[in-house]
């Protein structure tokens, strides 16, 4: 049991509970003996989970009742997403009774002894009471749709609307949106960078300004690097202290576009010191992949750096996820192009290689799940092909190496048979066999459906492949009546729907890659979002030299890569007026 379940480091009884992998045999057991199922969605990292496991889950009547009455399930949400999307009731540790067939019966998250106790025997009593009034599953239909996309098109107002959520949300005084619990909201920083570079300066000041408060208060690890994954007060001074590849994916890759764009000391040694913890911490250098997680641990943390080199550091997860091992991969080859850094380059190209040797199923899609000595596993999440994909075109990009365009583009094909072969959205995960409980209901979400659409974009733009934006506009417009519903959660599509409608633009860059780099760093540094970069390795040049198109017009090979600003400035400002309406006398 202990290689499939993960409990407390600390002492508990958790493990004595008789514990389930979600699959057909439980979901079997539960319907021949005519019990409800407990469902804990747990993780790894999560300190209320430990909590739970040390308490509930190791008092004797709870672990008596569990056996007795319930046929208790347990899932790593790291692991599968796909059914904490549809399970979790408001955060971790989740806990679901079900019916039999997987309908929710109800659910909490944290439940202390007392309260825990109590829920088994109502929830018991409850079911042997009315179980022929318990309905079947798959009545309940919440989020489901046919995948046929509306009649609509890309609402142009989506970045607007999205903006105009987070500046209502800004804390003006702290930096950030919202109130405590402060998280650091990844997918609308990422969103406030490319709209602050496609010209809102607003959207910069507000994403500048919320990530120096990270980065000067009490969620930055000051001695050892790294941002903890939030904050439990609004001014970022008192963590949570777990800190996580998920969102270092993310920062890491903000950072660097960012400082690529303008100047921050501040950033710049945050970048610097989060890289290091990073590849001291979460880069596995045996297997040549990104770890998932670093446990919280508040009296390890609070140490100075004399005191934490004589204690043992918290308990790092020896497990790679696809979806954050290949974000980071991401960021580190981006990361290597600002800081000129061959030593990360290598380390991107060597993470993205193993993930293509290691984690490519049979059908040419990626698994999710490698832990330290066992074979990977969980196939069929479209989270691990979005990422993949919009790490490699990173990587393409940042490095010049054509090997992982045709990667992404290849992933890509695969993902849109595989996850949406009726020609809209894709769903959260394939259709099959184990389709048991609420996993029968198709979630198509928008975050990783925003992803993928973007990435369409980028090779449309790389490859010159008209058809492939064609498919990511049809993948946005399933949303285009929806996405206001998920308020500033629409950030991620705001920001794929705002590349669809700019302006097309393309580099292609000519010459030897050793010769290039000089080149792909002065197009980061352009901070245009819409930049799409093509490395054209020909040996045949005297020098190297770029070729840049915006919309339909083509400007004149430039032969320094000193020009190129001036150069994009130029033409995008030709493009602008040719493509504006004409002007006639008395308008």
């Amino acid at each position: 049991m202990s290689d499939t379940f993960r409990f407390s480091p600390r002492p508990n009884r958790a493990a004595e509970i008789p514990w389930h992998p979600w699959g057909p045999e439980a979901f079997a057991l539960a319907r021949s003996s005519d019990r409800p199922i407990l469902l804990s969605l747990s993780a790894v990292w999560c300190h209320w989970c430990h909590v739970m496991d040390e308490t509930s889950y190791s008092d004797p009547d709870v672990i008596a009742a569990i056996a007795r009455d319930f046929v208790p399930i347990r899932v790593d949400n790291d692991e599968r997403p796909d059914i904490n999307a549809r399970y979790n009731m408001g955060g971790w540790p989740t806990t679901a009774f079900l019916a039999p067939d997987g309908t929710i019966l109800t659910g909490a998250t944290y439940l202390p002894p007392p309260a825990m106790r109590q829920a088994l025997e109502r929830i018991a009593h409850y079911y042997a009471e009315h179980r022929d009034r318990v309905e079947s599953a798959m009545m309940e239909r919440g989020g489901e749709d046919d995948g046929t996309p509306p009649p609509a098109t890309i609402d142009t107002e989506v970045a607007n609307f999205v903006f105009e959520r987070a500046r209502s949300s800004y804390d003006a005084r702290n930096g950030g949106f919202g109130d405590a619990p402060k998280f650091p909201q990844c997918d609308l920083l990422e969103f406030l960078l490319d709209d602050g570079l496609a010209g809102r300066h607003e959207s910069l000041a507000m994403l500048a300004r919320t990530l120096r408060a990270m980065a000067g208060g009490g969620t930055y690890d000051r001695i050892e690097g790294g941002f903890f994954r939030y904050s439990t007060t609004a001014d970022w001074s008192v963590p949570h202290f777990e800190k996580m590849a998920e969102d270092h994916g993310s920062l890491l890759r903000i950072l660097a576009r960012l400082l690529a764009y303008e100047q921050d000391a501040a950033l710049h040694s945050a970048l610097q010191q989060s890289v290091a913890y990073v590849r001291a911490t979460l880069f596995d250098e045996t297997r040549g992949v990104f770890l998932g997680s670093q446990d919280a641990d508040e009296s390890y943390f609070a140490l100075g750096a004399a005191e934490r080199a004589l204690r043992e550091p918290p308990f790092v997860d020896p497990t790679s996820y696809t979806a954050w091992s290949a974000a980071l991969a991401g960021a580190f080859a981006q990361v290597s192009l600002l800081e000129e850094d061959d030593e990360l380059a290598g380390i991107a190209a060597r993470v993205l290689d193993t993930l293509e040797e290691r984690m490519l199923d049979t059908d040419g899609l990626m698994l999710r799940v490698w832990r330290a000595g066992k074979a990977p596993r969980v196939s069929g999440i479209l989270a691990d092909q979005c990422a993949t994909i919009a790490a490699s075109l990173d990587a393409y990009e940042a490095l010049g190496e054509p090997r992982f365009f045709e990667r992404a583009d290849r992933l890509a094909r695969a993902t849109l048979a595989a996850f949406a072969p009726d020609g809209g959205a894709a769903a959260d995960r394939i259709a099959g066999s184990e389709d048991l409980g609420r996993l029968a209901l198709r979630d198509r979400p928008l975050a990783e459906n925003s992803s993928l659409a973007r990435s369409l974009l980028r090779i449309a733009e790389i490859a010159e492949r008209p058809a492939d934006a064609e498919r990511a506009r049809s993948i946005l417009a399933t949303f285009a009546t929806t996405y206001r519903n998920a308020g500033l959660f629409a950030a991620s599509y705001a920001r794929a729907a705002a590349l669809a409608t700019r302006m097309r633009a393309r580099l292609a860059i000519r010459g030897p890659l050793a010769a290039t780099r000089e080149w792909r760093r002065a197009a980061l540094r352009l901070g245009a979002p819409e930049l799409g970069v093509y490395a054209d390795l020909s040996t045949d040049v005297a020098a190297p030299n770029a070729v840049l198109c915006i919309g339909t017009l083509c400007g004149e090979p430039i032969l320094e890569e000193r020009a190129l600003p001036a150069a994009y400035r130029a033409l995008r400002e030709s493009a602008a007026r040719a493509s504006a309406p004409p002007n006639f006398p008395g308008e």
